[in-house]
């Protein structure tokens, strides 16, 4: 699903284990075994989403509406 936006940055919506739901961008940095691993917030942060989580997704887009790395 989110495989091929290795490298890019995502926005998407998310429920933790707990029933949080948070709406994020994030950079992917893999995807593997139902785990994405990524860089979230302002600090980059090294963050986990479970891929079951994942409510809704989007690639964020560059100005002339091309996906790719921001």
């Amino acid at each position: 699903m989110l495989g091929k936006y290795i490298g890019q940055m995502v926005e998407l919506v998310y429920m933790d284990r707990a029933g949080h739901i948070t709406q994020r961008k994030i950079r992917i940095n893999s995807v593997r075994g139902g785990r994405i691993r990524a860089s979230a917030g302002a600090d980059g942060s090294p963050r986990t989403f479970l891929e079951q989580g994942i409510l809704a997704w989007r690639p964020i887009l560059h100005k002339d509406g091309e996906a790719g790395i921001c």
